[in-house]
């Protein structure tokens, strides 16, 4: 499955101004029920990179086009949102991003990540996903680094007549963690925290330019977009630079210093 590529903008906001956001559009902000029934929904995933953290400085350089692998898990406890995990390939190209993913079972996902067999596509689109993926991990390194848990609110943002204009979502109690790295729905053990009580992050994505009314409110309330990678933040804040071993079950956190930045290719 892929999703279209669209631009994405991320903000950083007291929870009081995304109280003010809803309420100034509360007309026009539905809950997007693809993840639950009321639109909030626990999200836990699985990031990988190389052993040079070559996705944490793309991220930090801004390197134009770059790619995140990870595995993302849905599900509660309580069955409220069923329980689903994808292998999914993030691409960014400049300020448009297109996410690429297929379902697997979370073990086997797992399994494939740290090295293991390749899954079985179901479809040639599958293949290519795949394939992608395996490249990532094969022939680039790319190992289980860091797990990242949060709770998720997600809204569209409808027009008068009712067409989605905007998919917005608001991110909460962001944790991280870089041991044990086997996800599962609901995860609970991760205790870094990477964004401070009464902030949230809020993401806007979109296909077309944003509604003027809604781009101007922001404008005027000093609401601005900037670059936060939840990724990269966690391993920005906690220095870490987990040894990468070949099973998620030994994995562990190094004590070593965070490797430097890779300087550019003259």
């Amino acid at each position: 499955m892929e999703i279209a590529a669209r631009y994405e903008l991320k903000y950083v906001l007291p929870l009081t101004e995304r109280d003010a956001l809803l309420a100034r559009f509360v007309d026009r902000f539905q809950p997007d029920t693809l993840g639950g029934p009321t639109g909030r929904y626990p999200v836990v995933s699985l990031y990988c990179d190389t052993l040079d953290r070559k996705c944490h400085w793309d991220a930090w350089r801004g390197v134009p086009s770059r790619r995140k692998l990870r595995l993302r898990l849905y599900g509660t406890k309580t069955g409220e949102t069923p329980a689903a995990t994808f292998l999914e390939i993030k691409h960014r190209d400049g300020g448009e991003g297109a996410k690429r993913r297929v379902p697997l079972p979370t073990a086997q996902a797992c399994a494939f990540v740290n090295g293991g067999e390749v899954p079985t596509a179901a479809n040639p689109a599958t293949a290519r996903i795949i394939e992608e993926a395996r490249r990532l991990v094969v022939d680039e390194g790319f190992r289980p680094a860091c797990v990242i848990r949060y709770n998720r609110h997600a809204y569209r943002l409808v027009g008068s007549d009712g067409t989605e204009q905007l998919r917005i979502t608001f991110d909460h109690d962001i944790h991280a963690r870089f041991d044990d790295l086997i996800p599962h729905p609901e995860d609970d053990r991760c205790t870094l925290v990477v964004l401070e009580k009464g902030l949230c992050l809020m993401e806007v994505k979109g296909a077309t330019a944003a509604p003027y009314d809604f781009a101007a409110y922001l404008s005027a309330r000093g609401i601005f977009p900037r670059s936060f990678s939840k990724y990269s933040e966690s391993v920005r804040q906690y220095g870490a630079a987990p040894t990468l071993s070949a099973s998620c079950n030994s994995c562990h956190t190094s004590s070593l210093p965070m490797p430097p930045p890779p300087q550019p290719t003259p």
